[in-house]
């Protein structure tokens, strides 16, 4: 007997709206609710038909997709060898991994580039991608025709997506206003960001100025630039900042661009020490942390994100598993000089 969605509502008392909300990976369920439904889900067997149709025999092919945007070359590897340990855990000759590397990060690269692994096809998707009204669109439309979207390391929460793997964004932007603002002293500090339409570096600006506040009881004496994760617009906002505010005491660098903002300091000399806080171990930070121009930096999992977004869909599609949660976060450290 096919077990319906107004089945498990039955089955915990609750509304089928509820069940579909779960289901679906929307808000607005409590968290014991969530719980006693998905247990329910599991229990009963309940497959959606989006599930059905993506759950194949065991000797036929599986096929997702893995959309990588335009980043530093780090961040890359470190994606490819995500993938290629979920493959090895998995162990299942007939489930592969289509990647795709984009040159840039525009919704048309996007949108294009998913247009050519639907050709491949693809039974399922992993997307790190802005989170825009048509990347939303994009995910809504594949999860109607029945192919799974998990979004890793930066999120579109209001989509359809099945779930999103990614650094606790707030808890890492909070680490680092911790970090800071011993060494403020009164002074300002100034915090470089990349493109805020990405959840990633939205909000860990909310939450380093959300801690900041909480510390100091003002925020007016931080200033935020967006430089697009580009060398030349990092370099130039940390210089003029430099040139123009005397009272500047710290950076947070919210972005890739470590390289722009460490030559800008260097051009600049300025009359106090700066203190810096990055965000992951790239061998550039690395660098930078061992000789001491960089205090500490706040380390994301990439290979894990990279890995855990690809089990999530082969769970998904070849044993019929809903992940356990919509949010899935992977490990934050922070890295000093010390432990490198």
């Amino acid at each position: 007997m096919k077990v319906t969605s107004q089945m498990v509502a039955d089955h915990c008392g609750v509304s089928r709206g509820t069940v579909d909300r779960v289901i679906n990976g929307r808000a607005n369920v409590a968290p014991e609710v969530r719980a006693r439904i998905q247990k329910a889900i599991d229990t009963l067997g309940y497959q959606t038909p989006a599930q059905r149709r993506q759950i194949q025999p065991e000797r036929s092919g599986i096929t997702v997709g893995f959309v990588i945007p335009s980043w530093d070359a780090y961040y890359t590897r470190q994606t490819r060898r995500g993938i290629q340990a979920a493959l090895r855990r998995i162990g299942d000759p007939a489930f592969r991994v289509e990647i795709r590397e984009l040159r840039g990060r525009s919704n048309k690269e996007y949108c294009e580039c998913i247009a050519d692994l639907e050709q491949a096809p693809i039974h399922g998707l992993v997307l790190n991608t802005a989170d825009t009204v048509p990347m939303q669109q994009e995910i809504d439309r594949l999860t109607a025709r029945g192919v799974p979207v998990v979004t890793c390391n930066s999120d579109v929460s209001d989509a359809k997506r099945v779930c999103h793997v990614g650094q606790d964004l707030v808890k890492s932007g909070r680490v680092a206003a911790g970090l800071l603002v011993p060494v403020l002293a009164g002074g300002d500090v100034l915090v470089v960001c990349g493109n805020r339409e990405f959840t990633a570096h939205r909000l860990r600006v909310e939450g380093f100025l959300d801690r900041l506040y909480e510390l100091e009881g003002d925020i007016g004496h931080a200033h935020v630039i967006e430089c697009i994760e580009r060398y030349d617009l990092t370099y130039d906002g940390v210089l003029g900042e430099v040139r123009r505010n005397p009272r500047l005491r710290a950076i947070y660098m919210a972005n890739e661009s470590v390289k722009g903002c460490m030559d800008a300091l260097a051009r600049a000399r300025a009359s106090q020490p700066i203190h810096v806080v990055c965000n992951d171990l790239t061998p550039y930070a690395r660098e930078y942390l061992a000789d001491g121009r960089i205090d500490f930096v706040v380390d994301q999992d990439f290979s894990g994100q990279a890995r855990r977004a690809v089990e999530v869909l082969y769970d998904l599609m070849r044993r019929g598993r809903t992940p356990s949660s919509e949010i899935m976060h992977v490990r934050t450290s922070i890295i000093s000089r010390e432990l490198i």
